[in-house]
């Protein structure tokens, strides 16, 4: 039989594949799969600035498994509109912010999934995008007719994780961040939080970060009625840091699908300080 499929901010993964991170617990990459760790274990390994891989895969806690390509939707399937930004100045950032409110409910409820984010991605034959994401509708964290937050890790390899969901209200300020929290050769470590919720997902020994977007993506939309009442959202103060202080940026928009008029465009390159609007 087929396995269940399970939705994320990145398309529909099988379930087997997507793991929920809890308080205490680290993602660490090893061989392009990403492995669910206790933190008091792992934080030991990266003390001395050294990946002993052949320790580290002692203390795995997830099996290892592979996605069957044909089983789930590319990353980025479901991106409605975003803006993109990539760091091309050769310093690592060490932190990408952005705050915005919680929009208004649907006006209708036809089983759809939304999700607001900012994210930040690496390359390579894995690639994956860490996003501290806004949800409306069910998916993979489960939630319902609400809005709830979660912290993601999504891999092209169809590996999926987050941090519990925590129910939010329209009309709330909320600021998702991504740190640099530290670097051991080519393996980079990160968090991302919303800074207002307090739950924090963990990332160790990835590729370097460097794709920044904003961005709105949906599935299961029936009606135009279906999005967030309101019109839109401003993703604000976004503030980008490298290494070397805050760089220039040149916000890219995309509008990738425009059936109810969605759009994306650039308010403010300012850094920090800049926005992007998502109208839907």
């Amino acid at each position: 039989m087929d396995e269940e499929l399970v939705l994320t901010p990145g398309g529909k993964r099988p379930l087997s594949l997507v793991k929920q991170v809890n308080e205490g617990e680290s993602l660490v990459g090893l061989g392009g799969v990403m492995h669910k760790v206790d933190q008091r274990r792992s934080a030991d390994l990266f003390a001395a600035d050294i990946v002993d891989l052949d320790r580290l895969g002692d203390i795995l806690e997830l099996q290892d498994v592979r996605l069957q390509a044909e089983n789930t939707a590319a990353l980025g399937s479901g991106w409605i509109a975003y803006a993109y930004w990539n760091n091309g100045t050769g310093n690592s950032i060490t932190s990408f912010t952005t705050s915005w409110v919680v929009p208004p409910a649907p006006s209708t409820v036809s089983g759809q999934t939304i999700f607001l984010f900012n994210g930040i991605q690496n390359y390579g034959n894995n690639y994956g995008i860490l996003q501290p994401v806004l949800q409306w509708g069910v998916s993979a964290a489960g939630g319902g007719s609400y809005w709830a937050v979660s912290n993601w890790y999504v891999t092209s390899g169809g590996q999926a994780s987050y941090t519990p969901l925590v129910q939010v209200a329209s009309g709330r300020t909320l600021t998702g961040v991504m740190t640099l929290t530290g670097q051991s050769g080519s393996g980079f470590s990160y968090t991302s939080a919303f800074q207002e919720i307090g739950t924090t997902l963990t990332v160790q020994n990835i590729a370097e970060l460097l794709w920044c977007n904003e961005t709105l993506e949906a599935y299961g939309v029936q009606q135009c009625s279906d999005y967030p009442a309101g019109g839109g959202t401003a993703m604000n103060q976004i503030g980008i840091e490298t290494t070397q202080g805050s760089p220039a940026l040149n916000w890219v928009p995309v509008s990738a699908v425009t059936d109810c008029g969605q759009s994306a465009s650039v308010a403010s390159n300012a850094n920090p300080g800049g926005q992007i609007d998502i109208a839907y």
